[in-house]
């Protein structure tokens, strides 16, 4: 019975159509969600992010902000680097260009966007 029952659910789990990618979600955009692992972008980089929390802006705002942990396997021994960012910020790291295009922070749902652009010679 559990046999059939789990064919049945995962033939439908195949028919169901994929949902649309968000606006947010074009191409190009990385999406990076609290304590998921190291998420590789690049051959040699990978990136992770946590300690979502508001900050203070110079405008007198409170927006969202994450730490960006940077990890370049080229460095020997290999070593963690860490940045804090919101939306709107560019990161020059390990070779790349980041830009931050969102940071959630809604209780469980903590994420961060950015985009890898190209290095501006």
């Amino acid at each position: 019975m559990a046999l059939a029952l789990g064919l049945v659910l995962s033939g439908c789990a195949r028919e169901t159509p994929a949902v649309a990618p968000s606006s947010a979600e074009q191409p190009g955009t990385i999406t990076l969600t609290k304590n998921h692992g190291p998420l590789q972008v690049t051959p040699h980089l990978s990136l992770a992010t946590g300690n979502f929390w508001p900050e203070d802006t110079d405008a007198g705002a409170r927006e969202p902000t994450a730490a960006l942990f940077i990890y370049d396997s080229r460095v020997v021994p290999p070593e963690q680097q860490h940045v804090r960012v919101r939306a709107g910020q560019r990161v020059d790291v390990a070779g790349e260009v980041f830009e931050v295009s969102e940071v959630i922070d809604r209780g469980d749902e903590q994420l961060l966007r950015l985009r890898l652009r190209p290095r501006q010679p």
